[in-house]
């Protein structure tokens, strides 16, 4: 195995007979890509924040950069994983959380696997009570 460099590369396939007569594909390219997305940046909640007891939580955050153009977001709460679809900078979450201190972050990866992740944040859920 060759470990290539990030960028632009080009290949062919040569196939020769035994009378040395060889025959070329015509050449094709892809890329290739090492650079993780840089690292999301929280919104909301923010830093211990106190979330008052709702059926729909609101988790939103500053979209990662990438050369590639396209992150997808995995949100992470107490080490409970959220998948983000269409790649949004924001998670709805219909469920409700314990009456205690959480830790959340945000994971950015790329189409080629490389992700980088938010540093986490810590919010409270208290009881709504009228």
């Amino acid at each position: 195995m060759v470990d290539l460099a990030e960028g632009a590369h080009t290949w062919r396939v040569t196939a020769c007979d035994a009378s040395a007569q060889c025959t070329s594909s015509v050449w094709a390219s892809f890329s290739v890509d090492l650079q993780a997305p840089t690292a999301p940046f929280l919104l909301a909640p923010s830093l211990e924040e106190v979330v008052w007891e709702n059926p729909l939580y609101i988790f939103e955050w500053v979209p990662a950069y990438d050369a590639q153009h396209y992150v997808q977001y995995t949100v992470v709460i107490d080490d409970q994983e959220y998948a983000v679809s269409n790649s949004d900078s924001v998670l709805y979450l219909e469920e409700f959380l314990d009456y205690v201190e959480h830790t959340w972050f945000v994971r950015a990866c790329d189409l080629a696997g490389n992700c980088t992740d938010s540093p986490s944040q810590v919010f409270t859920i208290q009881p709504y009570i009228k």
